[in-house]
């Protein structure tokens, strides 16, 4: 399921979130959904490109549960004036009150992660490819967690107590396995959704993917660095650290620095390179960039 798939999976609950609050519910849910793939956009541009998928999913999540703050909260412009008890007052305060909360962690939680993934060390060599074999192992177990989850949850034999009893066997806590039984959102189905067993296996093979690529630069880390030369300088291929490393003999013009920031290269004065982690976007980039850094020295 891409980003639009998931962001369209919330249609219903993104109406439903503006129906005691708004004259136009259907508006009211389009313009959500267009904010969350604005705000959504704008988090995922400052997330590394192996942390996008599992940080994208989240994102989604907690906008989801701000959404459902939301479809609890109500106006007296829209339900009208009549029967506003103090009871129904302090209910409205309370509602009120929780989706601001909602909002609030949604933000929160939004910024630690930008700030954590500008700051973090990332691994690269056999560390990332254990790292990343660890990632595949858990996320494989979550699969077959799934899997099994759903078998028990369509048995018509099992009571539900048994029910919990075989998803705590499984490895569920009980609060976990009543919520798998009982959905907190009405528009959900008991178990887990077959877009969420999808959603998994894609990470499982993205990160094999990735763990393939990483194991191979660790392979080739022990012949050295891999070096082209061209008139404006040398682009070097560091599979050690995994990084591409672009190398100027002197200070570069304005019209260089700009293409070298607007493909995410960054300067680092550790190695006098402009350079960016080895990923299949950069490889890309780099060959658009080396054409446009030729017609320059042309």
């Amino acid at each position: 399921m891409d980003r639009r798939e998931k962001v369209n999976a919330l249609r219903e609950l993104a109406v439903k979130s503006g129906r005691n609050i708004s004259m136009d519910p259907d508006r009211w849910g389009e313009h959500m959904l267009d904010s969350l793939e604005i705000s959504l956009g704008q988090f995922l541009s400052q997330i590394p490109d192996e942390l996008k998928d599992e940080m994208e999913d989240a994102y989604i999540e907690k906008y989801k549960e701000w959404l459902y703050a939301q479809s609890r909260c109500f106006s007296q412009m829209i339900t009208g004036a009549g029967g506003w008890t103090a009871a129904v007052h302090r209910r409205h305060e309370k509602t009120n009150a929780a989706e601001h909360a909602a909002y609030e962690r949604l933000q929160t939680w939004a910024e630690k992660v930008m700030k954590r993934c500008n700051r973090q060390e990332r691994l690269t060599g056999w560390a990332e490819v254990e790292r990343l074999q660890e990632k595949i192992d858990n996320l494989t177990r979550s699969q077959e967690m799934m899997k099994a989850a759903n078998k028990i949850v369509r048995d018509k034999k099992l009571a539900e107590v048994e029910k919990v009893d075989e998803l705590v066997a499984l490895g569920f806590r009980e609060e976990v396995a009543i919520e798998i039984l009982h959905p907190k959102y009405d528009w959900m189905q008991p178990g887990f959704a077959s877009y969420s067993l999808s959603n998994n296996l894609a990470k499982i093979k993205d990160a094999e993917a990735r763990m393939k690529r990483h194991a191979a630069m660790a392979e080739r880390a022990t012949e050295g660095d891999e070096v082209h030369e061209y008139e404006w300088g040398k682009l070097v291929v560091c599979f050690g650290d995994e990084r591409y490393r672009f190398i100027f003999d002197g200070k570069p013009s304005h019209e260089i620095i700009r293409l070298m920031k607007s493909n995410a290269f960054k300067w680092s004065p550790a190695n006098m390179a402009w350079q960016r982690q080895i990923t299949t976007n950069a490889k890309y980039a780099v060959k658009r960039m080396i054409e446009e850094l030729n017609k320059i020295a042309a």
